[in-house]
Formats: C-alpha cells, structure tokens, sequence
C-alpha cells in the first residue's frame, strides 16, 4: 500500500512537472501571435484567413445583430459574412478597422486558453471579447468567441 501511494505520488508530481513555466510561457506567446494573425486577418476582411482560425464545431455569441448563438462553421460563417460585409461598406481596399484590444488577460489550463480583453469601438459601450482556444495539431483554434458589450455609465 505504502509503494502504491508513494508511485502514485511520483506519478501525480511528474504531471505536474510537466507543465512547466516555460511550457505555459511557449503557450501564452503562441496565443497572443495567433490573437494577433485573427486580429490582423479580421482588420483586413481577410475571409479566408479568418476563418481558418475557427475549429468547425465553435460556437460565437455576437454583441448585437445576432442574438443567438451560432453554433458550428455553417452558422458562424454566414453571420461573418453579414459582418464583413456590412464593415466593408462597398469599399474594396483594406485595412477596413482597427480592432485594439485593450486589457488582455490570458489563461493557459492545458491545451485550452482562455483570452480576454475589452474593446473600446463603439461611444457609450465598452465591448467585451472572450476568446476559448484549443491546441489542436494544426495550432491553436477559436472552439469559442463570446462577444459583448456594456453601457457605460455617463459621467458628471
């Protein structure tokens, strides 16, 4: 019994040994370049990139025009495209914004992380933005994209 406990115990400390500092930093810096190529990708109206970003099964919660919620490629992909089209605006050149993420927090747990950040794009709303990735063998998917936005209180 002493031995079993004991094996166990190594066994439960090289797990955790395992995940190891410089993992997770490896992880949070691939996170943020992959935040950042989305971000860049989606500046641009850049479809095909975009969406390449996405797992097929993710589920998107839209701030306002969508109110519920997309889940897989086909329902996610139509809404974006309303998306893009509605920012593009007849114009045929980008860059067609400037998503600035501000306050971003990243959580690594394994091969999923989670990102959040806020947004300050609309007067009178702060937008907030969670993003839940997975380490997949082609690099890190969007499985979760919840966006939404909160009136801001006007001040005296």
């Amino acid at each position: 019994m002493k031995h079993a406990c004991t094996l166990v115990l190594i066994t439960v400390m090289a797990f955790v040994g395992s995940a190891s500092p410089e993992s997770a930093g490896t992880s949070e810096r691939e996170v943020r370049k992959t935040l950042s190529d989305f971000i860049r990708a989606f500046d641009n109206l850049d479809w095909e990139r975009f969406r390449s970003f996405f797992a097929d099964d993710a589920k998107v919660f839209y701030p306002r025009e969508f109110p519920r919620r997309a889940d897989g490629r086909p329902e996610f992909e139509r809404n974006f495209q309303k998306v893009f089209e509605r920012i593009r605006a007849g114009r045929s050149e980008g860059p067609y914004q400037d998503v600035q993420p501000r306050d971003l927090e990243i959580q690594i747990v394994g091969d999923v992380a989670i990102a959040t950040f806020h947004l300050d794009d609309r007067a009178g709303f702060l937008n907030r933005r969670t993003f839940v990735l997975r380490k997949r063998p082609d690099g890190w998917k969007i499985i979760h994209l919840h966006a939404s936005e909160v009136a801001i209180p006007a001040t005296r």
